[in-house]
């Protein structure tokens, strides 16, 4: 029922905040940002959420959560 009730809840928040549209190869964004760009910021945006789980204790969710960060930059170096 826990993972039923996070779902309804993940929907939610997709529902509230839409993700953006990606840019594509050399492309940009709407807002004029790069795809490395974007990932640069998705980096960030990892690394501040593995700050909040480290806070709560929940060191799983942590590590994924740097697995998330890593891939991010491998893929803002790649072109």
């Amino acid at each position: 029922m826990a993972a039923k009730k996070g779902f309804t809840a993940m929907t939610k928040i997709s529902r509230q905040f839409p993700l953006p549209e990606v840019a594509g190869e050399g492309s940009r964004s709407a807002d004029g940002l790069s795809r490395s760009d974007q990932l640069e910021y998705l980096a960030d945006l990892a690394l501040e959420l593995k700050e909040i789980a480290d806070n709560l204790g929940c060191s799983t969710l942590a590590g994924v959560l740097v697995v998330a960060y890593r891939e991010a930059i491998i893929q803002a170096q790649r072109r």
